[in-house]
């Protein structure tokens, strides 16, 4: 089905000269010569783009993009401008336009233009749509959408899961998506960092103390498996914890009972358990690191996350997410990034994957001295674009260098580094120590 446009100029010369254009470009097109007019069609149908002049006499181009972006603001609109007015098309995105084209422009710019925002205004809408069902997990690609099958499926399904992958993946968006989409929903949703707390402070964080039954125990705490009751709690990097936690950790997981720190009273829970790991949990049990009782229990169902390298196409979508996030944030005006550079964006090896993203594109939004976002280096992408000359160079090994070239930029600093790559210290340890 041809795509439906509306043209706004009034210059009946430009407006019939983008009728024949649109003939030869096959979209259906109806044109305006004011904004009142455009704005009232719009009140009965919809179109899948406007084109709008700027210099209109009473309502002019800023006025109605700043109209549309009010009343419709998943319709995308285009400027159009002369070819000494880049000052005002810049102004006109910041007012709510989605592109800008100039004056007199080819038919193939036109069509590229049109069709390259109807298709990202579709993605965004899909998006808006389905925010309520995949909680900010951004992307459109056949591996996040497989993502989004399984949490689907386990949402219905009170089962344990483990939800594997590197840091910085998405790990516990995709857990509190299965809890929020699940019968649980109306319950809590409680997550801890298992690798962040020591034995003694994790075992009191989740199943709670008694007062007195050690030091600074002023007062009765509860644990959070029993705050988590008819809910979720999701134990994330469990593949960190030791093997006396791991013994308690699977009699809660057989009996449903909790027993407080101090206390030789069980408390019976009823909680749903999702875990998550950047480790490989069932490497670890072969190499007797992990015990095989409990990780049977808890990883009824697998759900593994993907890279961000194996999503490419999914960065420009996060890119955009992104750079509304942080410039609404930090009140400062919209920017965007240069297609050639989200190309770079989108071969940049990204080891700390979406967060490593998020903290690159927060940087860039508040260093940047203009509208155009082209001057921080992406992560590595040179040295990645010179391993990939060579067809066999594995990913292992592209990890390997980014590391060493984050640490060489930071001093051999590896809280430094790690905070750079979006991945905890720990993390980047094990990665340094990995000889396999």
């Amino acid at each position: 089905m041809k795509k439906l446009v509306y043209f706004v100029d009034d210059d009946h010369i430009a407006n019939k000269l983008f009728l024949r254009v649109s003939e030869k470009i096959s979209i259906n097109c109806e044109v305006f010569t004011s904004a009142i007019d455009c704005i009232e069609r719009l009140k009965n149908k919809l179109p899948d783009i406007v084109l709008t002049d700027l210099n209109m006499p009473q309502t002019d181009g800023f006025e109605l993009i700043n109209i549309i972006h009010d009343k419709w603001p998943n319709l995308p609109v285009i400027a159009v401008t002369g070819q000494s007015s880049v000052d005002r098309a810049v102004k006109a995105m910041r007012t709510g336009a989605c592109d800008f084209i100039k004056k007199p422009y080819e038919i193939d710019e036109l069509r590229s233009t049109i069709e390259r925002n109807i298709i990202y205004s579709e993605i965004a809408k899909n998006k808006s749509d389905s925010v309520n069902t995949n909680y900010n997990m951004i992307g459109d690609s056949p591996e996040i959408h497989r993502v989004f099958k399984m949490i689907d499926k386990l949402s219905n399904i009170d089962c344990s899961v483990v939800i594997s992958g590197e840091s910085g993946t998405g790990k516990e968006l995709a857990a509190k998506a299965i809890h929020t989409c699940g019968i649980r929903s109306d319950a809590p949703f409680i997550a801890i960092d298992c690798g962040a707390l020591p034995d003694n402070l994790l075992e009191s964080e989740l199943f709670g103390h008694k007062k007195g039954s050690f030091t600074g125990a002023t007062s009765d705490r509860t644990g959070l498996f029993e705050a988590a009751d008819q809910g979720t709690i999701f134990l994330d990097e469990i593949g960190n914890i030791s093997d006396s936690m791991q013994i308690k950790l699977l009699r809660v997981c057989q009996e449903n009972v909790v027993t407080p720190v101090g206390s030789n009273k069980s408390i019976p829970i009823n909680a749903r358990i999702l875990c998550a790991s950047n480790r490989n949990l069932s490497k670890m049990v072969s190499d007797g690191e992990f015990r095989h009782d409990l990780y049977h229990r808890i990883s009824i169902i697998t759900l593994p996350m993907p890279s961000l390298i194996e999503r490419k196409s999914d960065i420009p979508l996060l890119i955009d997410f992104f750079v509304n996030k942080f410039t609404k944030k930090y009140d400062l005006p919209t920017r965007t990034f240069t297609k050639s550079w989200i190309k770079k964006l989108q071969n940049s090896p990204w080891i700390g994957n979406i967060r490593e993203l998020n903290n690159y594109i927060e940087r860039c939004i508040i260093l940047a001295e203009g509208d155009t976002l082209d001057g921080t280096p992406p992560p590595d992408s040179d040295q990645l674009n010179s391993l990939r000359q060579d067809n066999f160079v594995s990913l292992k090994k592209i990890e390997q260098e980014h590391i060493q070239h984050v640490l060489k930029g930071v001093n051999g600093n590896q809280i430094k580094a790690a905070k750079i790559l979006g991945i905890s210290r720990s993390t980047l340890w094990r990665k340094l120590n990995d000889k396999t």
